[in-house]
């Protein structure tokens, strides 16, 4: 039974539908993978990332998370899709961005995931990419390679609020090392 199991695995693996019995997991946006459970086909899940580059420059990509399963999470209610973070988590905190809010070039503490809860913020990289993020998106920062450059001496991101109002985050905070194989913009965990 097993092995009729692996199989139907790697038959699902092959045609880009992941198992409703595999971990949650990060693809590019545009990828053809695609999760099907219990006859459901996963809606999207989009989010944005901030990574450094070999040379420490910062830039923006666009992943989606795949490999939830369609099921009740609290029976008898009714199904719904669930997956569990693979990540290692530090800390939970909340941030409040202030109206007229402007940070400094940095770099994250350690990978983070941040989800925007009120108000619109906005992250531009090294590259020149402005990411503007409102209520319900969430984006993860693994920057923390980045560095200065020979022609250019800011390193991370820099943050600004949007609009007049201010901007509420929750950030989860990942355990060092948990997002090491976030490389170069991959969205692989």
């Amino acid at each position: 039974m097993k092995s009729l199991y692996a199989l139907a695995l790697s038959c699902a693996a092959y045609a880009g539908i992941a198992s409703a019995a595999t971990t949650v997991e990060s693809v590019p946006k545009e990828s053809p993978q695609k999760t099907l459970s219990n006859g459901q086909l996963q809606p999207p899940i989009s989010y944005a990332t901030l990574w450094a580059d070999d040379k420490g420059a910062t830039h923006v990509g666009h992943c989606r998370l795949e490999g939830l399963e369609f099921k009740s999470y609290a029976p008898p209610a009714a199904p719904q899709w669930i997956g569990v973070s693979p990540d290692d988590i530090e800390s939970i905190a909340y941030a409040v961005l202030p109206p007229g809010y402007v940070g400094s070039w940095h770099h994250a503490p350690g990978p983070q995931w941040v989800i925007t809860l009120q108000g619109k913020w906005s992250v531009e990289t090294t590259d020149g990419t402005v990411l503007v993020q409102g209520p319900g998106e969430m984006q993860f920062n693994a920057d923390t390679k980045s560095r200065p450059r020979l022609d250019d001496d800011r390193i991370g991101h820099l943050t600004r609020t949007v609009a007049d109002e201010p901007n509420v985050q929750l950030i989860i905070k990942l355990k060092p090392g948990a997002a090491d194989k976030r490389i170069n913009g991959s969205c692989a965990y």
